[in-house]
């Protein structure tokens, strides 16, 4: 039972991306392990999948508990189900389905579907292969923007999402565009803010093409940059792109950190690295049908990469001395 606050789990099983802006409903998938495969949905995002899933088996999500207990009834004896999403069942449909939870056993399967969804097959690789290519179509529109001048934050986020969207995708997560000391906060939105000469300006635009992401970032700077600003830019896209040359199979995904780190000692900016690079995701994760999800890269990440993983390494120096930065 794909639980219904992991809504993508459920549209990995289901091929069907739910518009919850419109209907504020839980989406769930049933799969036994015999019969027939059950998606459930609220009324109206049910009408669009009924022309788009595979799932034959469509019903309301306000169904699942009488079906959970008929369920039972033809079984006659305690349900054992695997349910995904457990940390993210909403507590209306928790209270609904008490009943149901009590006369059956659920059993964990987070990471189960997690390591599933983790290596890619050619078809879902392709797609994330277009979805990188409209990011850069993004990137590009967004530098053209800024060359041009005069432009705020949300100049350049509209300039982005207008090119996502010509090339036919949609936004995965909010794009980031934030200039000067807002790229200090990792979260902010784009405002009025009119970016200056000299500003630095991080761009995080994530189109998601057909179900699949792409997680793009880059800092660049509104005209020229020199000194060690200069340094680090060339530092970043030296070490990123050597950690791709880097990596291998059967390697413990901690290598990612252990490679990185070592880049940014050589260069003196160790301490800048290990400021930022922190508990979860510090080096970056897993992409596919999230902008963000499982596995985690940091130091103590223990599993082995494999073929067919798709993985957004991040490169971030945090804490630098002004003095230095305008040296």
């Amino acid at each position: 039972m794909s639980g219904h606050g992991a809504t993508n789990s459920s549209i990995f099983l289901a091929d069907y991306f739910p518009i919850n802006v419109i209907e504020e409903s839980s989406q769930g998938v049933h799969v036994p392990s015999e019969g027939e495969v059950t998606l459930f949905l609220g009324a109206i995002n049910a009408r669009t999948a009924a022309t788009i899933t595979w799932i034959e088996d469509i019903r309301a999500i306000d169904t699942l508990e009488a079906f959970f207990d008929r369920l039972r009834e033809q079984e006659g004896r305690k349900l054992k189900l695997g349910l995904v999403g457990e940390a993210l069942l909403p507590v209306k449909y928790y209270r609904r389905m008490r009943s149901a939870l009590d006369q059956s056993e659920f059993v964990p399967a987070d990471d189960l579907l997690n390591r599933m969804r983790a290596i890619k097959c050619p078809e879902e690789v392709a797609l994330m292969e277009q979805a990188a290519h409209l990011a850069d179509r993004g990137l590009e529109a967004v530098i053209a923007r800024l060359k041009a001048g005069g432009a705020s934050e949300n100049d350049l986020a509209a300039a982005a999402e207008h090119a996502v969207r010509l090339g036919g995708a949609n936004l995965g997560s909010a794009t980031i565009v934030s200039a000067g000391q807002h790229t200090q906060l990792p979260t902010w939105r784009p405002s009025d803010h009119e970016i200056t000469p000299g500003d630095p300006v991080l761009i995080d635009v994530n189109p998601i093409y057909r179900g699949y992401c792409a997680d793009t970032a880059v800092t660049v700077f509104h005209g020229d940059a020199d000194g060690e600003k200069r340094r680090v830019l060339d530092l970043s896209m030296e070490v990123l792109r050597g950690v791709i040359d880097h990596l291998r199979p059967g390697q413990p995904a901690s290598t990612i950190y252990g490679y990185l780190l070592e880049k940014s000692e050589a260069a003196g900016y160790g301490e800048q690295f290990r400021r930022y690079a922190r508990g979860i995701r510090a080096v970056g994760h897993g992409v596919g049908i999230n902008v963000v999800e499982w596995p985690n890269l940091d130091a103590d990440s223990e599993f082995l990469l494999e073929p067919g993983m798709a993985l957004a390494i991040k490169y971030d120096l945090r804490g630098f001395d002004k003095s230095r930065q305008d040296s």
